[in-house]
């Protein structure tokens, strides 16, 4: 058994998910659903990305190969999404979704209406984007038996297990802390994520164009 290469993924995937730094986002794009109907939009969100990152884990570069798909083409794409959703945050504009009824048969059906309105960014890109999708591509390619591939995949389920958990009580944490807490995160995680989609974008863009990285900021013009 590979045990550095398992603990590397687990280090990486925790990094890059980071559920403390998703759960402001969360907040503001489930704060008006309450009890079941938030628990089980929590567990559509992170049941999607599960099955998107496993998938690359198992299988990505066979995908690649056969849609013929470069990297690069992912980050920039996931990073243009990203910036979207950035700037959104920035504004301050979350979803609010106006539903009736009580909790019972029309609450999964709530929770799936909010799930196709927040699929994006929260499960893609944000959860299963370039940077996640690159790590488990690399470390998929890795491994050297099946033993390795079923361990980084139960990893894989821990990790997004502990995300779920996060937003399954994100009730109770927003009962101890000020919504304004959460609206300034939101605002500041925003500009981060607004960051972190251009420099996807840029890192996309010098790959497919490397002489276009001599006139980016912080290249070395010879």
């Amino acid at each position: 058994m590979n045990w550095d290469l398992y603990l590397n993924f687990m280090a990486a995937m925790i990094a890059i998910v980071n559920p403390l730094a998703v759960l402001p986002i969360w907040s503001q794009l489930t704060s008006d659903l309450k009890g079941k109907a938030r628990r089980e939009t929590a567990l559509l969100v992170v049941g999607t990305a599960s099955g998107i990152l496993l998938l690359f884990l198992i299988a990505g570069q066979y995908i690649l190969t056969f849609f013929s798909i470069d990297l690069p083409v992912f980050q920039i794409a996931g990073g243009i999404l990203l910036l979207f959703a950035g700037l959104e945050m920035v504004n301050g504009k979350g979803l609010k979704q106006e539903h009736g009824g009580t909790e019972g048969d029309r609450t999964f059906q709530i929770a799936k209406n909010r799930f196709k309105e927040i699929i994006v960014p929260m499960a893609i890109p944000m959860m299963s984007g370039p940077g996640s999708l690159t790590t488990v591509l690399l470390y998929g390619n890795r491994t050297s038996d099946v033993t390795d591939l079923a361990f980084l995949s139960v990893i894989l389920l821990m990790v997004l297990g502990l995300l779920f958990l996060t937003f399954n009580f994100s009730g109770t944490i927003e009962k101890k802390v000020d919504p304004i807490v959460f609206n300034i995160l939101s605002r500041l995680l925003g500009i981060i994520v607004a960051a972190i989609a251009v420099q996807f974008i840029v890192e996309g863009l010098s790959e497919l164009f490397p002489g276009l990285s001599n006139g980016f900021p912080g290249s070395n013009n010879s």
